[in-house]
């Protein structure tokens, strides 16, 4: 079976790393194709892969006619019969391919069905494009039951043409002495893992992490970049806030086999690969009660949901002082990474979609 997989993001990110973990794990009974932009890391690493059949270049987050008739090509000359594309613009290309070619079979990967930002009337074009675009689409896969129901009060497509598998990860080897390797021994370290712009709300994040500014035992770790960092990074350092900016590391085992505890702001997720992967080591987490982050986290049994700074502060000074508690919530942490998060059980429910599409 000859499946294309297409993104129009090749950068960091959960969708690129979605796809990466799919290429990696799924069966030799799967021929793979990628349709990218040239973006670092991910383009690089699927371009020398040796399961990626062949390699498409697509532009970052666009969409051009010529690339899209020459993606057209490129498929027919491969014999390629199933597109898998994940996010927004992936999604265009994925269901205008089989406008003109109706015999591909589509299956499509959300990501998240994020319209918070939209004004009203770009809000209804968009879930009107959308509404058209399902008519192309044999099944729908949301990472979360949250993203799911979203879209089904949208109208986006009926429930019978979706299927809800969450993004699932190989749980990640503890780094012995990983707080001493990183230069913080005996500090106890919250963590937060995330692109630094609206949608991540660093700025709560920054927030919480004065509200500690007295505690010199606390660290907050942020690992990441983007739009808001450089301003955060100079507020933290003129206000004296217990914040170490690392920008963007490869070393994720390490810095979170440091980590205590796991705090993500964010306004909204899909299915948020960072909380699983803190999840895979056993870390509590504390997380904003928003789409994805409410499926990873389940509340008072492995970490705490906030809507409030005031919340999420006593719910990490609770972690800090009971140690019952806290080790609770690690016990509960593998047991539900383990029945619901693994490598495992994402590519056995995505082979099954494929076989399913493939045979109707």
């Amino acid at each position: 079976m000859k499946i294309l997989l297409i993104t129009l993001r090749a950068d960091h990110g959960g969708g690129p790393q979605h796809i990466n973990l799919l290429i990696k794990n799924l069966s030799n009974n799967f021929n793979i194709f990628v349709a990218c932009p040239e973006d670092k890391p991910y383009y690089e690493k699927w371009n020398v892969e040796t399961k990626v059949k062949n390699i498409f270049e697509l532009p970052h987050r666009q969409f051009k006619l010529r690339k899209f008739l020459e993606l057209y090509n490129f498929i027919k000359e491969n014999d390629i019969t199933i597109i898998h594309s994940h996010g927004k613009g992936a999604g265009l290309y994925s269901r205008l391919l089989k406008l003109i070619n109706p015999k591909l079979k589509v299956i499509h990967t959300l990501h998240g069905f994020h319209i918070q930002e939209y004004s009203f009337i770009k809000r209804k074009v968009y879930i009107l494009i959308e509404k058209i675009l399902s008519l192309m689409t044999n099944t729908f896969i949301n990472v979360s039951y949250g993203e799911q129901k979203i879209c089904l009060d949208f109208g986006i497509y009926k429930k019978n043409k979706s299927i809800v598998v969450h993004n699932g990860i190989s749980k990640i080897t503890h780094v012995i002495n990983a707080k001493q390797k990183i230069g913080l021994k005996d500090k106890f370290i919250i963590t937060t893992i995330s692109r630094f712009d609206y949608a991540k709300n660093m700025l709560f994040a920054y927030e919480i992490a004065k509200q500690f500014k007295n505690n010199d035992q606390i660290v907050f770790l942020w690992i990441g970049d983007g739009e808001d960092k450089m301003e955060l990074e100079e507020k933290a350092k003129e206000e004296n806030i217990n914040i170490v900016f690392t920008g963007f590391k490869k070393e994720i085992p390490l810095y979170l086999s440091a980590t205590d505890i796991y705090l993500s702001t964010s306004r909204w997720e899909g299915l948020p690969y960072a909380l699983i992967e803190a999840q895979s080591l056993n870390i509590p987490i504390v997380a904003t009660n928003v789409v994805g982050n409410n499926e990873v986290v389940v509340n008072n049994k492995n970490g705490f949901l906030f809507t409030t700074l005031k919340e999420s502060v006593q719910q990490m000074n609770t972690l800090v002082k009971d140690v019952n508690l806290y080790n609770k919530f690690k016990n509960f942490s593998e047991i539900h990474f383990e029945s619901k998060f693994s490598i495992n059980v994402l590519i056995e429910h995505t082979e099954n979609i494929y076989n399913k599409v493939n045979n109707e």
